[in-house]
């Protein structure tokens, strides 16, 4: 399994305060290469363990379900090293502490917080820059379909 974070560069608009109109410069962006699904996530914890599969997914679909409870009752959900989960939410101003009404509250979000184990990950992540594919001197008819000789 190879580590590090996959970075594709792209070019965008130079916002400083000094660049000159309509320049641009390029960034590092991270790119994940791909998703891990949620059973393959059950089965590899469950390799590490002498639970099945099927008992990781149950234990998971508890953790959520009380999570939501103590999320919902305003409380913060601290899972071990893996860290914390809390819920915010804004709410426009009012002028006149009166005028408030819970109504003003815009929708809420769960803030995650990661633990010490995976503040590690972001500690010292290590890069590796993708070099996109460029056709160069293609000695085929110019299509982009495969040639059977």
């Amino acid at each position: 399994m190879s580590h590090g974070f996959k970075v594709s560069l792209v070019q965008r608009l130079d916002k400083s305060k000094d660049a000159a109109a309509g320049s641009k410069l390029y960034y590092g962006q991270i790119r994940a290469q791909q998703k891990l699904e949620f059973n393959k996530l059950c089965e590899i914890i469950a390799s590490y363990s002498t639970a099945s599969r099927g008992d990781v997914m149950l234990v998971i679909d508890g953790l959520l379900y009380v999570m939501r409870q103590h999320l919902e009752n305003g409380e913060v959900v601290q899972v071990g090293d893996f860290g914390n989960f809390r819920m915010l939410a804004g709410s426009k101003g009012t002028a006149v502490a009166d005028d408030f009404t819970t109504s003003l509250f815009k929708k809420g979000r769960i803030v995650f917080t990661p633990g010490p184990m995976l503040k590690e990950v972001t500690a010292k992540p290590k890069f590796e820059k993708i070099v996109p594919i460029t056709s160069s001197g293609n000695s085929g008819s110019g299509s982009d379909r495969p040639e059977i000789e």
